[in-house]
């Protein structure tokens, strides 16, 4: 099966389709596939964003591919850092030039049981900035905070190379 979209349903434009859709599958084959579904996705999340926080909950397994999603997703909005996961420190910010945000934050709660060491790094006010794109490894550790529409990636692994990566809009 080659790599591409095999579910479709998310808030996203379907990329055969004009229509929006609710849930998104795609198959990717490699770390590049991944990272360049990572950058189709930052570009389009940005494109139509509508004033609000772009809260994105990342998901899955260790080694899953989360941080490479994470660092193509940056790449693709003009941070030309490389990007490492911030296990020990937990969150780090980014200014951005090409979009209408001004910041990326990257926070990862793999060492959380809860979202209680966020709250004393100001998450609310990270999460309710309009200008802030903030992506969260672990998400499912501090679902609690996670504002009502946010999107959230989960990425499965199938084979050594191979990821199931899907992507739905959270409206709860």
């Amino acid at each position: 099966m080659e790599a591409g979209f095999f579910d479709s349903k998310i808030s996203l434009k379907h990329p055969h389709k004009n229509d929006m859709i609710t849930r998104m599958t795609y198959l990717s084959h490699s770390p590049e596939d991944t990272q360049r579904f990572a950058k189709e996705q930052a570009l389009e999340l940005t494109r139509i964003g509508n004033g609000e926080p772009i809260v994105v909950a990342l998901e899955g397994e260790l080694g899953a591919g989360k941080t490479t999603f994470t660092q193509a997703f940056a790449e693709a909005l003009g941070v030309h850092e490389h990007l490492k996961s911030p296990t020990f420190v937990l969150l780090k910010h980014y200014e951005l030039r090409i979009t209408n945000y001004e910041f990326l934050y990257h926070i990862d709660c793999y060492r959380l049981k809860d979202s209680q060491d966020l709250k004393v790094l100001g998450i609310e006010e990270i999460l309710g900035n309009s200008k802030n794109i903030v992506l969260i490894e672990w998400a499912e550790r501090v679902a609690d905070i996670l504002p009502k529409n946010h999107w959230v990636i989960h990425i499965d692994h199938i084979s050594e190379q191979e990821r199931n990566i899907t992507v739905t809009k959270s409206d709860d």
